[in-house]
């Protein structure tokens, strides 16, 4: 196999010169030094720190201009009439462009001491463009229910009317503040069922919304309205003194400056914030500053395309290997949320988190995302569940497609052939590159049998409404696309969070056997398949596969035997995999296992084909919580010791569910027997999916 070459060190720089040419606008071929590229980038050519000594992201002491706005919202929801029970359910909008800080404020006003005093539940969902009360219902139930942010993909085979009674069976008698950022667009009859849920909540309870459409803001029948202006030059300044400045003293030097600097933000909170940071991480003094206000950076009038030169420039001071973590996200859609595990495994996927100081792919991939955290890259990063999640800021994603290379990202609206040619350019098929492409195919239209030009893809996401993906159309996909290291096909990925309404989703029925000529896969995701019931054997033979998600399987009834041989799988998620009855005795051979959700167990004896509970006796990778299924008629005393479970340093919980015939047995006998670490938590469970 022809192994890929990595650019020269040259080749990059030259490529860097060029492109930092473009953006600050001097024409390609005329000689700008290096000079220039070290006052731009910072940093010796060469040379690029993930991190250095100083610290290049300051979060603001306070909420510069809009204090006064929070104080009054608080005001609200506190006063007598948010506690009315005469009147329908409170709701309250924030209202704003892009930039004026609304999701900062409402994040403010929902962690404030007194809200959080009065309030039962406080429930934060990124609504994002499409209003859709399916996605909004499952991150509601995410947060109540203090479910993982991975749980949205399970939620999405619950019926739209069991999830409204779940919420509404967990509000009743209860007080709820519920925050809903970022509404793009507006339905009146998901808005109005989503009110009569919470109509069922004890008086005092409310609806926060942020938008930046006034006629969403206008339709939506609200008790207070509340429009955020942008700043005076005066509060930019104010922001971008604070962030910016490295050194006190230098504050009066380079005052004038910063006030024409602060104008030129045209009152945009976020503005001020990320120059300030690029300000702060460059540190020239007052060489940067001049710099910045010099430049022709400033040319167009439009902040958008403002931000998005100053933005370019930090994003040209990232080193290249988090710049191409950076660049991956162009993938995504606006509004976007997903967990960092899932992030970091896309990474891996594409090779991106590879390091010559042999640091566990985990934790570099841990590395780049703080890096991108304190370049101000993620709007918010929250947690549900325990569970990290994050959101690109839509202006730095503008950006991010801006910078991307023109052969990496692809984009298919919909798909009305069977034939689809990825070499030409349409206006039905609009086509951005020709590595990652995600085809969102349209209601009633079929998957394509064949994709020409697919030669080169690295990444294939499939969100359709409905659609059947024949065996014969992957067979042919997997002849033609062997360097695919990502393929999801699955139903309950959480990419119909963001595209369009929440239907049926694929339907998959069987995975050709030349699934098996895919050597460079490295992540398959196939879950929420319900009708697929066997998988090939030569499904194994993907060596390099580090992801298999099967959640939601519920037809599956057995697992290759040969999984033994996908010695470098990290994470294999089997929930709802109801059908399978037990698991095979290879997966005691996955010793990079890191997240293994559910696994059936044989305890009364090591049997030579099934898993059995001492088969977790190489398995000290294994990190978070594993459920398991004990299965037999008794626990044996030597296969409880041969699991070793004091050598899994890693393990948080073990959640145990007892066949009936083990069921007999006292719990503490258990626990005994296994001889858990002191901090390795057993809980036993009644139930199993």
């Amino acid at each position: 196999m022809k192994r890929e070459t990595k650019p020269s060190l040259a080749k990059a720089n030259a490529r860097l010169e060029e492109l930092m040419g473009v953006l600050i606008g001097i024409p390609h071929g005329i000689p700008h030094g290096s000079e220039l590229m070290e006052v731009l980038i910072g940093i010796p050519h060469g040379s690029h720190p993930l991190h250095s000594k100083r610290s290049f992201f300051v979060k603001l002491s306070k909420l510069y201009g809009l204090d006064v706005v929070k104080k009054d919202i608080i005001n609200v929801i506190l006063g007598e009439s948010f506690r009315d029970s005469s009147d329908s359910i409170k709701t309250i909008i924030i209202v704003g462009m892009e930039g004026t800080g609304k999701t900062c404020l409402a994040r403010c006003i929902s962690t404030d001491c007194q809200v959080l005093e009065i309030f039962d539940n406080i429930i934060w969902v990124n609504v994002s463009d499409d209003f859709d009360l399916g996605k909004i219902a499952r991150k509601i139930i995410l947060s109540l229910e203090g479910l993982e942010h991975d749980s949205l993909r399970l939620l999405t085979l619950v019926p739209l009317q069991s999830l409204l009674d779940r919420i509404q069976r967990k509000i009743v008698n209860k007080k709820s503040l519920l925050v809903l950022d970022g509404v793009g667009r507006y339905d009146c009859d998901d808005w109005e069922a989503l009110r009569a849920v919470f109509q069922h909540g004890m008086s005092g309870s409310g609806i926060l919304v942020t938008t930046h459409e006034h006629l969403v803001a206008g339709a939506m029948e609200s008790s207070c309205m509340f429009c955020l202006g942008k700043l005076s030059d005066e509060l930019c300044w104010m922001i971008l003194r604070e962030v910016g400045l490295n050194d006190d003293t230098l504050e009066y030097a380079v005052e004038d400056i910063g006030r024409e600097l602060a104008r030129r933000c045209e009152g945009l909170p976020f503005a001020a914030k990320v120059l300030g940071d690029a300000l702060r991480h460059y540190d020239f003094g007052i060489r940067g500053w001049d710099f910045f206000l010099r430049n022709c950076i400033w040319i167009s009038p439009r902040i958008p395309k403002y931000m998005s030169k100053v933005l370019s420039l930090s994003y040209c001071n990232l080193p290249l290997s988090v710049r191409r973590c950076l660049s991956y996200w162009a993938i995504f859609p606006k509004n976007f949320e997903i967990s960092k595990t899932l992030l970091v495994q896309h990474w891996m996927a594409q090779g991106y988190l590879y390091s010559s100081d042999n640091l566990e792919m985990e934790l570099k991939g841990e590395e780049y995302f703080k890096c991108l955290e304190a370049h101000s890259c993620f709007q918010y990063c929250s947690r549900d569940g325990g569970m990290l999640t994050c959101k690109m800021h839509s202006i730095v994603h503008d950006c991010v497609q801006s910078l991307s290379p023109y052969d990496l990202m692809m984009g298919i609206e919909s798909v009305k052939q069977l034939t689809l040619n990825l070499s030409s350019w349409t206006e039905e098929v609009k086509v951005i590159g020709t590595h990652h492409l995600i085809m969102m195919v349209a209601q009633g239209a079929g998957f394509p049998l064949d994709i020409s030009g697919a030669e080169k893809l690295r990444t294939l996401v499939a969100v359709t409404q409905g659609c059947l993906i024949t065996s014969q159309a992957l067979s042919n996909l997997f002849k033609q696309s062997k360097h695919l290291r990502l393929l999801d096909l699955s139903l309950t990925s959480g990419w119909h969070n963001c595209f369009g309404p929440s239907g049926q989703g694929n339907i998959l029925d069987e995975i050709p056997v030349e699934i098996g000529g895919l050597i460079n896969l490295r992540y398959l995701s196939l879950a929420g398949s319900k009708v697929l019931k066997i998988l090939p054997e030569t499904l194994c033979d993907l060596h390099n596969l580090q992801s298999l998600d099967l959640t939601g399987c519920s037809s599956l009834r057995k697992l290759p035997d040969g999984m033994g041989k996908l010695m470098n799988l990290r994470y294999f998620y089997t929930w709802f995999c109801s059908s399978i009855t037990s698991y095979p005795k290879g997966i005691s051979c996955l010793t990079s296992l890191r997240e293994l959700t559910n696994v059936i167990a044989r305890a009364d004896h090591n049997d030579a084909k099934e898993f059995t509970l001492g088969d977790f006796e190489k398995l000290n990778n294994l990190c978070g919580h594993v459920r398991v299924k004990l299965v037999g008629n008794a626990i044996d005393a030597d296969e409880a010791i041969r699991a070793s479970l004091w050598n899994k340093k890693d393990l948080d919980r073990i959640r145990i569910n007892l066949d009936g015939d083990i069921g007999k047995e006292s719990q503490d006998v258990i626990k005994k027997a296994l001889n858990p670490p002191s901090d390795l938590n057993i809980e036993f469970v009644g139930w199993w999916f």
